[in-house]
């Protein structure tokens, strides 16, 4: 009887291992239908061949679920490496075409954009431009501009010229694209030009003659022109800024943005050129000058002189100070004499005081030139002004500068001395922005 108990407890056993032999045996297939709801990987297909799944097994698996991968010679060595048959490979092969394609390398970036280009229409020509309040250039005589070295993003173009209201206008430039800003500028009464009073002009005779043999020491000859420091694009002679009032230029009809062609019949291709030939004649020398006024070429004799507060024979009178009436005696007041321009190219023009403190920037004229300028008294509060600074273009040659206020309206200056001679402005200046507080 024992040994029947014990005999029957031994197959049990054996028939509950037998069970759970064929259980572990079917597992990783119970294993694959639980994962029929999503595409079986590469590393799928291995897991079942490595868990003992038959390969036709696993092809069944893989039709039901479908594959997310591409066959590719390192999937097959894979495959085989697990212990798969070349059947197996030839249905994973065909499931592939249904496959999503692998990732791809990203393509490389192609060349950086081009830089945006600026085009500035202006009427009229010959206007100075700001980007950002930096002087860029000027605008030919057709009143065109164009600029490349910007960057994208947002800027401020300001258009300015003598005798007009300044125009300004916000942009955003874009990287490889042509943007176009047009501006027609207005005349105002105040307009933004220098010119210093003429000291003792010489009279110039409109008919040439030769000049009568002196005893004198010869002196170099002065036309009284000022090239613009900056040259239109495509010029074909040298800009002038300026004429020097009561000077031979001036005298024969020379003015601003007029283009100085040719000296003798020799043409002017720079300023460098231009005041070389110059420099070659006497002061009483006739030479021949051919310029463009913007309409026509013009061509003229003119006599040198000698530059302003010379002579060649008559000693100069001491000079006068300049009285100040009105403002001796107030602390903290700095004064300069200076000339203001009343927007006729030079032609006409005050001469005074400007004094800077007391919150204020004056300027008393004390004397006028000839022409119906008349005289001009200003108080500019310093709190209205937007930039005192050296004229980027117009009459640089002599230090001119200008004070713009905040409301738009420009006023231009240039520092004499006592003698008349053109002295730089950045003491002045210097003495706005203290003022001011910067």
């Amino acid at each position: 009887m024992c040994s029947r108990s014990a005999d029957n407890r031994i197959l049990k056993t054996l028939a509950l291992l037998l069970a759970l032999t064929a259980f572990l045996a079917f597992a990783p297939s119970l294993g694959s239908a639980q994962k029929a709801a999503r595409k079986l990987s590469v590393q799928d297909i291995v897991d079942l061949l490595t868990g003992d799944v038959p390969s036709d097994q696993v092809a069944e698996e893989a039709q039901k679920a479908g594959i997310s991968f591409q066959v590719t010679p390192d999937v097959i060595n894979q495959i085989h490496g697990a212990g798969g048959t070349d059947d197996l490979i030839a249905v994973l092969q065909k499931l592939s075409a249904h496959a999503p394609a692998p990732p791809v390398n990203p393509p490389h970036p192609g060349p950086a954009p081009a830089a945006p280009t600026l085009v500035v229409v202006s009427t009229p020509g010959q206007s100075q431009v700001y980007i950002d309040d930096a002087p860029v250039g000027t605008t030919s005589q057709q009143g065109r501009l164009r600029i490349v070295q910007l960057t994208p993003g947002q800027h401020t173009v300001r258009i300015s010229l003598n005798g007009y209201q300044d125009s300004e206008q916000s942009i955003t430039l874009e990287a490889g694209q042509v943007t176009t800003v047009s501006a027609t500028l207005q005349r105002v009464e105040a307009p933004p030009v220098v010119t210093p009073e003429p000291v003792n002009p010489e009279p110039v005779n409109p008919e040439p003659v030769n000049p009568e043999p002196t005893g004198r020491v010869s002196q170099p000859g002065y036309l009284g022109i000022l090239p613009a420091q900056q040259q239109p694009e495509g010029a074909r002679g040298v800009v002038i800024s300026g004429a020097q009032p009561g000077g031979p230029a001036a005298q024969a009809g020379l003015k601003a943005y007029d283009t100085i062609l040719a000296v003798n019949g020799q043409p002017a291709s720079t300023p460098q050129a231009l005041r070389a030939m110059l420099a070659a004649h006497q002061a009483g020398d006739v030479v021949q000058i051919t310029w463009y006024n913007g309409t026509r070429n013009i061509s003229r004799q003119i006599r040198l002189s000698v530059p302003p507060g010379q002579s060649q024979n008559i000693p100069q009178p001491p000079p006068q100070p300049v009285p100040v009436p009105s403002l001796k005696g107030h602390k903290g007041i700095v004064t300069f004499t200076v000339a203001h321009d009343h927007g006729q190219s030079g032609k006409e023009y005050c001469t005074g005081i400007m004094a800077i403190g007391n919150g204020m920037v004056y300027y008393k004229g004390l004397k006028s030139s000839s022409g119906p300028g008349g005289i001009h008294n200003y108080q500019i509060p310093l709190d209205d002004i937007k930039e005192a600074r050296r004229n980027a273009v117009y009459l640089v040659a002599i230090g001119a500068f200008h004070i713009r206020t905040r409301h738009g309206t420009n006023y231009n200056f240039v520092v004499v001395n006592a003698q008349g001679q053109f002295q730089p402005p950045d003491q002045l200046i210097d003495a706005i922005e203290s003022a001011r507080g910067n």
